[in-house]
């Protein structure tokens, strides 16, 4: 018989899938469907049951829903355990028993709830010792004592060490059929589109530092700009203007696009203002405080990629994005000399990224499309940042920066449904870098011409960027 090439072991994609449970919609209609009749389905088994497998195929009359004993109607199963193997074939030499209304089918997957009530169980047993015997067979079970509760594959005797169990819980898949897609690419689909979010958060909060004027001095007279931006592409105004000698308010918008590995914005729009505290009247060397927010609507573009075996398949959704954040900066700033200042500062962030839901297209390019509901990523980071601002003459500005930050506990919205299952990961906290600098010339008195570049240095799997542009500004 036809060996279908899909192989999901229910124990593999419960780890795999980081701990995915039960869709109520979707069980309800599997279970709730009226029973249609179709051509035999063949279902590809590879499951992991202790330290043995059950391999090979069990094959119904196409029935989707709750299956019977009459819908079963062939099987052809090796039974590995500890030191010792057999084969069960519906052709001669095993039989089968379905108690219960625990085995459902849909057209792709075979599944068995092993927290069903009812005492259900499906074993294939070898003919000879037959039945019951304790001896050569394969049992998935919720409550009966027929075999152990959960999953049992037995090549030998129930009694000896080739004889291996596993503890099951909820609706499990037992085999699959269609296209060949390994259940540990689709989850680490899964874990590289957090990945993308939580990169695509990072650009974000660094396109609202720039409208608040990073890379330029922190103590300096009124002015305003604009400017164009590469790498994240933008065009930006910003400024800032002392309301007293002590507080000075800082702002700015802009509008572009840009892309990272797995997303791609289309359209960003955001703004950002933020209140700073100077006390001039301290000295040279003096601290200083600030407070910011921001926000950012996005249309976003995203893609989910994983191999199927045969050629690579891509989840692709498109939606939008809103963006909204604080950060609370406390530094010290020294103005060393007319043409030298420094500066450190310590900040803590807090920003929230509100992603509406979306399902992806689905054909044969994507044979597992995932269904994303609304979500939030949330994120929190303490950075340690210092910068240096040099005149070169009368002309010639340099600043350079840099900034330790610590992501902390970062929250993912991401829940995808896929195949019935709703998925969710856990994001470790991580540390990233930012460096940066800006060269300007001093046309005259009021008007400089800057270039400036940026990068974010992350960990591999959420992607370092880098991000530059040229500006404009008119002191008044």
């Amino acid at each position: 018989m036809e060996r279908a090439p899909l192989r999901l072991s229910p124990t593999i994609a419960w780890r795999a899938l980081a701990r995915p449970f039960l869709c109520l919609a979707a069980l309800s209609a599997v279970v709730g469907a009226a029973p249609a009749r179709a051509a035999d389905i063949t279902y590809g088994v590879d499951e992991a049951i202790g330290g043995g497998s059950v391999v090979g195929d069990i094959v119904t009359d196409g029935k989707i829903g709750v299956l019977q004993s009459s819908d079963v109607v062939g099987w052809d199963l090796t039974l590995n355990g500890a030191g010792a193997s057999t084969t069960l074939t519906s052709t001669g030499g095993s039989t089968f028993r379905l108690v219960g209304g625990d085995l459902t089918a849909t057209p792709t997957q075979l599944l068995f709830n092993f927290s069903g009530a009812d005492g259900g169980y499906f074993l294939i047993q070898a003919t000879t010792p037959g039945l019951f015997s304790g001896s050569k067979y394969y049992c998935i079970n919720t409550t009966s004592s027929v075999c152990a509760p959960g999953a049992s594959v037995v090549p030998g005797a129930f009694s000896d060490a080739s004889a291996q169990y596993a503890g099951m819980s909820g609706l499990q898949i037992i085999g699959t059929a269609g296209q060949s897609v390994p259940v540990a690419n689709v989850a680490a689909s899964v874990v590289a589109l957090e990945r993308a979010r939580l990169a695509q958060m990072l650009v974000n909060d660094l396109e609202s530092e720039l409208l608040l004027g990073l890379n330029e001095q922190i103590s300096c007279g009124n002015c305003g700009g604009a400017g164009v931006g590469f790498g994240s592409y933008a065009l930006s105004g910003h400024g800032r203007y002392a309301l007293t000698p002590d507080w000075t308010v800082l702002g700015g918008a802009d509008v572009g696009q840009y892309e990272q590995k797995g997303v791609n914005v289309s359209l960003n729009a955001g703004v950002a203002a933020a209140l700073q505290f100077d006390p001039s009247w301290l000295g040279r060397s003096r601290p200083y405080g600030e407070i910011a927010i921001s926000a950012a609507l996005q249309d976003a573009h995203y893609q989910r990629s994983y191999a199927t075996g045969q050629a690579p398949a891509a989840g692709l959704g498109s939606t939008r994005d809103y963006e909204f954040g604080v950060q609370v900066t406390a530094g010290w700033v020294d103005r060393i000399t007319p043409r030298d200042e420094a500066a450190v500062s310590v900040s803590y962030a807090r920003t929230w990224q509100l992603v509406d839901g979306y399902n992806e297209q689905t054909g044969p390019g994507n044979p597992f499309a995932a269904a994303v509901p609304k979500g939030a990523d949330v994120m929190n980071v303490a950075s340690v940042n210092a910068q240096y601002t040099h005149l070169f003459g009368r002309r010639i500005e340099a600043d350079v920066n840099g900034g330790v930050d610590f992501a902390i506990s970062p929250q993912s919205g991401l829940r995808p449904t896929i195949a019935g299952f709703a998925i969710s990961t856990v994001q470790p906290s991580f540390v990233y870098y930012q460096v940066g600098g800006r060269l300007g010339y001093r046309v005259n008195h009021r008007l400089t011409v800057d270039a400036f570049v940026d990068g974010i240095v992350a960990p591999r799997e959420v992607q370092s960027s880098v991000h530059g542009g040229i500006d404009a500004r008119w002191a008044f």
